[in-house]
């Protein structure tokens, strides 16, 4: 099978595909022992650099040569660069040397990998998403789609305990973000007859910059004042080499509590050691407002779905293996509460999703079902996975287009939220606008991202480009823009269709001139590449005169 999931997580990742019987398996990373690859990278000189958990192992001796937690970084708008020898690198390319290994990984053990599908936090908007993508495709991958964490992991758990109608609430705490989604499980017949299981997506929350290492923050803090207390040292004194030391020993700590009461750091601090005692009771203290944080996004996702009752709660990521994470979701949700392959369920889910969208790019027209042309049993897995599942997910934002509202003696550049927060994807508007003058030779309409469920907002922007004030809680961006080019002597009551389409990769938008029929369509990917013109002229209007 060439077809490949692939957990791009914060702190590890992990590659998976389905096996000779058609069921999820993790590729093993035999170089580090381990079922994933630390997502660290490590700049040792101009011709070599080290992936992995070689890469993580340096932090502490040349830490200034190491990036990690990448994936806080992709997408967002400070566009962070990194410098070693000579040469930058943005967080797309960390990320392509990242997917890169995992792509050697499959290809030392004999494999080759056609099509893959990447995970994103549900969280996520465009940026990031598109970012992602690009990274798979800088990495020489050909990205089939991407499907959201917590999809992937109900996916994989459904795949595994075929059941009744239930709703399964993910909680998903990564190395770096933190996700909650409410699912919807039920069972029904589609038109051949057969049985699927379609998952719906009812509710999402979380936040893309909180997870594991926000824990391990607060260990670290914890460890390095009773360094400064046991010898009498400010925090500004401590060496580098000794902060880096203690850095690289929060982790195995971290993990010794989950197993046990109590454990003990040894720090070496200028050249006299230092013995700091941890126990699991402390560290679960000076981390509450974390946990309680968690729970806040939780009871923000149940109130989105009015009381529905949650028959199911996966905990997922390598964080849920903290004691506290399990006792602070057990006792919001009593007897409910699971949690299989943690750190490789969204993994698997997404192998399953990407043999599924193979199976049905490879089945159009075709009747897909679980038993083959006799009417025995498929030997097929993928094509049963395709027949059983249908997935549903929602929109992470809303989306829609920049334009001028002539009502009123004054005009008003506004956003119109075509496709709103929570709509089930692929999701498609369309709407019928006009130029603003007679004549226009062009129209640039500009497409915006934003938290927002009101029908019309404030863009970041105005219609000549200039910056304006947005309430910061909508999270207004300015995706990217569409040149429409109009023919000579173009009336401004001449209609132009524009649709909007959202998938879990990116927006679709298209604009199509009705009275010749010529289309206009483009991918947005970012913002960073728009050619801003000082010119109102070139803008669309709401309403026909």
């Amino acid at each position: 099978m060439s077809t490949y999931g692939i957990d791009l997580g914060t702190t590890y990742s992990c590659i998976a595909r389905l096996d000779a019987n058609g069921n999820p398996e993790v590729i093993r990373n035999n170089e580090d022992d381990s079922n994933m690859v630390a997502s660290v990278v490590f700049f040792e000189n101009e011709n070599n650099v080290v992936v992995g958990q070689a890469a993580k192992e340096n932090i502490e001796t040349d830490g200034e040569r190491v990036v990690q937690f990448v994936k806080r970084e992709i997408g967002k708008p400070d566009n962070r660069v990194y410098e070693f020898d000579g040469k930058t690198y943005t967080p797309v390319e960390i990320s392509a040397l990242i997917l890169t290994r995992l792509k050697n990984l499959v290809e030392s053990q004999g494999g080759t990998i056609e099509t893959v599908v990447i995970t994103v936090p549900a969280y996520f908007g465009l940026e990031e998403r598109s970012a992602t993508k690009q990274a798979g495709e800088l990495a020489g991958l050909n990205v089939l789609s991407l499907i959201n964490e917590p999809t992937a992991a109900a996916l994989s758990y459904c795949a595994r305990e075929f059941q009744e109608d239930r709703t399964i609430l993910v909680y998903d705490l990564g190395g770096g973000t933190f996700d909650v989604t409410i699912i919807q499980m039920t069972m029904s017949q589609n038109e051949t007859g057969n049985d699927v299981q379609k998952i719906n997506v009812l509710a999402t929350d979380g936040d893309d910059r909180l997870g594991g290492k926000d824990w391990d923050d607060k260990l670290y803090d914890h460890i390095l004042r009773a360094c400064c207390d046991e010898n009498g040292l400010t925090a500004q004194e401590i060496e580098a080499e000794t902060r880096q030391d203690i850095r690289s020993k929060v982790e195995e700590a971290k993990r010794k509590l989950s197993k046990k009461q109590s454990t003990k750091v040894r720090i070496d601090v200028g050249g006299s050691r230092t013995e700091v005692s941890l126990k699991r009771a402390d560290f679960e203290n000076m981390t509450s407002d974390l946990v309680a944080k968690t729970m806040n996004f939780v009871d923000n996702a149940l109130d989105k779905v009015h009381g529905v009752n949650i028959d199911t709660v996966l905990l997922v990521g390598g964080s849920t293996y903290m004691p506290m994470i399990k006792d602070a979701v057990e006792k919001k949700f009593p007897g409910k509460v699971q949690q299989h392959d943690p750190d490789q369920a969204v993994a698997k889910g997404a192998a399953i999703y990407a043999s599924m969208l193979v199976v049905e790019e490879n089945s159009v027209g075709k009747d897909i079902s679980p038993v083959d042309s006799n009417g025995e049993p498929s030997t097929d897995r993928a094509e049963q996975l395709t027949a059983k599942f249908d997935v549903e997910d929602q929109t992470p934002r809303s989306f829609g287009p920049g334009v001028v509202d002539t009502k009123g003696s004054k005009h008003k550049y506004v956003l119109e939220n075509f496709i709103k927060i929570g709509e089930k994807m692929p999701a498609v508007f369309s709407k019928t606008y006009y130029p603003l003058e007679d004549n226009q030779e062009r129209v640039r309409l500009r497409a915006f991202e934003n938290r927002s469920t009101e029908d019309t907002i404030i863009p970041c922007v105005d219609e000549d480009g200039n910056p304006q004030a947005t309430d910061p809680a909508n999270d207004v961006k300015l995706l990217g823009e569409l040149i429409v080019n109009l023919p000579p002597q173009t009336s401004r009551n001449t209609p132009i269709k524009v649709t909007f389409k959202v998938d879990a990769s990116g927006v679709h938008v298209e604009a199509v001139n009705t009275s010749t029929n010529e289309v206009f369509e483009t991918f947005l990917r970012t913002g960073s590449d728009i050619d801003v013109e000082k010119s109102a002229v070139h803008q669309l209007r709401i309403s026909a005169d």
